[in-house]
């Protein structure tokens, strides 16, 4: 992507400083930057008070066995994987997959192949702090396509489509046409349905137990794109120097009822934050919309 006359005016300069000023964030020894990362989240924990409180909601919800005191910690390490997160999002925007020093540990590669003249593969992608990095390393060997939502920022907006288009096309999150379209011809779609994205095309469905708002839209795409799902089961390793993805296959899926089809999304998400809960985003409000009636959480 060539850099528009625009962006180079007076008024674009401070976005490009603090730009340049991420650049060498991101190409610090992986080492330091894995433990400014982590400092970063600390940080976060005594000074992002509303999203700790989010945090401390979501956990208290999802995990009522814990004790006081296995809560509080919890909190705390999910806040520091915030900030390592942020890190390794910094420096895949900026530096090239192989040159990450990093590992990538694939299972079920195999689900992730498409033969000629096949329709696509849907990966289900989830909002761990891993999401960046993952999404990255897998893109590099397996291209995917992806939606996003375009940033107010042009500068930013300019840098982001730069990373996001290297191995896939970016789709506007209200292209769906566009997106079903390259699935019948064979791409895949790197799709995140594990937000809170209100009452439009969602239904109330179990996550940990608890009514949650979740998306619909996964069986349309998949049904509409003709395409197999798989669900990207990740974690980080070894202090960030590996990372563990396994591809699960969805059979029968979409299965012509979405509510089922979005249980079976959400008991797979699940097994995957109980396997490494300080890695996902609990800082998002994943319970903000609730059933007629029902008093908000946060």
């Amino acid at each position: 992507m060539t850099i528009e006359r625009q962006l180079l005016y007076p008024k674009h300069w401070p976005a490009w400083i603090g730009l340049g000023l991420l650049w060498l964030l991101a190409h610090l020894p992986r080492r330091l930057s894995y433990a400014l990362g982590a400092g970063i989240g600390r940080l976060f924990y005594y000074f992002a008070k509303a999203r700790r409180h989010i945090c401390e909601v979501n956990l208290k919800l999802c995990f009522p066995e814990l004790s006081d005191a296995e809560h509080a910690l919890l909190v705390k390490k999910t806040m520091r994987n915030q900030g390592v997160g942020l890190m390794e999002t910094l420096r895949v925007w900026f530096i090239a997959p192989e040159k990450l020093g990093v590992e990538l540990e694939l299972l079920g590669r195999e689900h992730l192949e498409v033969a000629e003249g096949e329709p696509g593969v849907i990966v289900i992608g989830t909002h761990f702090t891993t999401l960046d990095v993952c999404g990255t390393l897998i893109g590099f060997q397996y291209p995917s396509d992806s939606f996003y939502r375009k940033h107010k920022n042009p500068v930013f907006e300019y840098i982001l489509s730069r990373s996001r288009g290297r191995y896939g096309e970016p789709i506007h999150r209200r292209d769906i046409k566009r997106a079903l379209r390259r699935l019948r011809e064979g791409r895949r779609l790197y799709y995140l349905p594990d937000q809170d994205y209100g009452r439009k095309s969602t239904e109330f469905v179990p996550f940990f137990g608890i009514p949650a708002s979740t998306t619909i839209a996964t069986s349309t795409l998949a049904k509409g794109g003709r395409a197999r799902v798989v669900y990207a089961k990740q974690q980080r390793l070894d202090s960030g120097r590996r990372y563990r993805v396994e591809m699960i296959p969805l059979d029968n899926f979409p299965s012509g009822d979405p509510i089922a089809d979005a249980r079976a999304i959400n008991a797979l998400l699940e097994e995957n934050i109980r396997l490494v809960p300080e890695q996902y985003m609990w800082v998002h409000r994943r319970f903000k919309t609730r059933p007629k009636g029902e008093a908000g959480f946060y």
